[in-house]
């Protein structure tokens, strides 16, 4: 019996490395048995189109910290993200959109992660996130928090 494709929906954080910037806690191993397991079928990833408001943010950040010149690594990066058909984008529905107006207005003052939460619980998929900020605030609202995972908890479901 074939096993069942796990559907996730990638916080900002996630996408960085494809920037070249590392993450604590997120080794090169564990970006191979992610990309192993969206080869091998078992994953879909999703990315959702507002993540672009925090990467370009990060990434200029980050990069200009290090002084690199980075118009190429970017390129890349951008045609990887979006050609590749590695990730399928998304928008957020109208069920979603409301559902992070409400997370905002009950104080959750970060709209993408609103909007991510939502998309995921609207769609049904994990969200790939190591937010703990975010969990939190969730349940201490009250909402659920069983479709948030972090890599390594997503890696352990595929084994």
């Amino acid at each position: 019996m074939p096993s069942q494709v796990i559907e996730v929906l990638l916080d900002s954080t996630y996408v960085l490395p494809s920037f070249g910037i590392g993450l604590e806690g997120l080794s090169d191993d564990d970006l191979f048995k992610l990309r192993e397991a969206k080869l091998k079928g078992r994953i879909r990833f999703y990315c959702l189109s507002v993540i672009w408001v925090e990467i370009i943010g990060k990434v200029c950040k980050e990069k200009e910290k290090s002084g690199e010149n980075v118009g190429k690594i970017i390129n890349l990066a951008i045609r990887s993200l979006m050609e590749s058909g590695f990730y399928e984008w998304l928008t957020p529905s109208p069920e979603a959109i409301r559902l992070a107006f409400e997370l905002r207005m009950l104080g959750h003052r970060d709209n993408i992660d609103n909007l991510l939460y939502a998309t995921s619980l609207d769609k049904r998929f994990f969200l790939l996130t190591m937010d703990v900020d975010l969990e939190r605030f969730l349940e201490r609202n009250n909402f659920k928090t069983d479709n948030l995972i972090d890599h390594k908890e997503l890696l352990k479901k595929i084994k």
